[in-house]
């Protein structure tokens, strides 16, 4: 009668860990399955909308203690033919200048080492800006 007993409490043990692992390979499966599902949608949404807008360059800047805080950045846009300076930070973005000329983007090169294309772009635009300043006041 023990053995019977036993052998109950043995088998109870064994079906409750062999349905934990069961348990635990669906939700892996489902969560192989959403993530690709997501992958496939975030894809199609980001590739969508880049027929007539696209960013050049973007600059981020890192306020607060140890880095640590909102991330504001500048962001050069290029709408159809427009090109446009937007600042953007936890508060919302705004239209700093509407630009003229043509402005490349960076190459991938130019990406890993730190964006200098767009340091050369800001370079430019407060040039020109300082140009406009200086006629304005003659």
């Amino acid at each position: 009668m023990e053995q019977m007993v036993l052998l109950a409490a043995v088998g109870g043990d064994l079906l409750s860990l062999v349905s934990a692992f069961l348990m635990f390979a669906c939700v892996l499966a489902l969560a192989y399955w959403f993530s690709r599902f997501l992958g496939k949608r975030m894809k199609f949404a980001n590739s969508s909308g880049n027929r007539h807008m696209k960013v050049i360059e973007q600059l981020s800047f890192r306020s607060g203690a140890f880095g640590k805080g909102t991330g504001e950045q500048l962001v050069l846009l290029k709408i159809k033919e427009e090109t446009y300076l937007i600042g953007v930070s936890a508060a919302g973005f705004q239209l700093l200048e509407h630009l003229e000329g043509e402005f490349a983007e960076a190459s991938p090169a130019e990406k890993a080492a730190g964006m200098p294309a767009f340091t050369d772009v800001f370079r430019k635009y407060t040039a020109s800006l300082r140009k406009e300043k200086g006629k304005k006041d003659e």
